[in-house]
């Protein structure tokens, strides 16, 4: 993938941290890097999910439901559904141990049903906010790539910044692929009706 399509904003910000550092071990291995040049960072991932397409398209596009599984997000409110894409407004914060940055923003999200998601930051905390999310089958699964490119409106602290960048973007992605595999355990489970 290309930086020009690459993918971003709040939703991108708060759309990818270790595994280890979470304390998570085992499931599916999750490729990350995040990397600074100029005032530009850009975050990419990668993970192969035995899941349908299908369930990691319905979470991803389930932007209503994001506060429920991303930590740092309070809010993620859709604003308008038109032909030139969605609008989608999040509140939440972004940080790592001591620093905390509070976090708006105002995406216009384009669906390009069922493989691919473009955000752009129209609003907000980031001066310029790219982020692409793409789904390709692979075998009895999905791979999800993304990509991100986002300019902050705030300053990162020196010398760790881009580790605190590293760590809550890794976590949020993870966060995502961790319901992305909840939700289709739970849609696998057979129906048991009450008594």
């Amino acid at each position: 993938m290309t930086r020009d399509g690459v993918a971003g904003g709040f939703f991108t910000v708060v759309v990818l941290t270790t595994g280890a550092a979470l304390g998570q071990t085992g499931g599916p291995e999750i490729h990350f890097s995040a990397t600074r040049e100029g005032e530009f960072i850009f975050a990419e991932a990668r993970v192969d999910l035995p899941v349908a397409p299908a369930m990691a398209w319905a979470v991803l596009t389930d932007y209503e439901s994001y506060p429920l599984f991303i930590s740092s997000m309070r809010e993620s409110k859709v604003v308008s559904r038109h032909p030139a894409g969605v609008v989608v407004d999040q509140k939440g914060s972004f940080g790592f141990l001591f620093f905390s940055q509070e976090i708006e923003m105002r995406m216009l999200v384009l669906e390009y049903p069922t493989n691919l998601i473009v955000a752009r930051a129209v609003g907000g905390s980031f001066r310029d906010t790219l982020g692409r999310y793409e789904l390709v089958p692979v075998g009895g699964g999905v791979r999800v790539f993304y990509t991100g490119r986002f300019v902050p409106d705030f300053s990162l602290p020196p010398l760790i910044g881009m580790s605190i960048v590293h760590y809550a973007l890794r976590r949020n992605f993870t966060e995502m692929v961790d319901e992305i595999l909840r939700r289709d355990a739970a849609a696998r489970q057979p129906f048991k009706a009450t008594e």
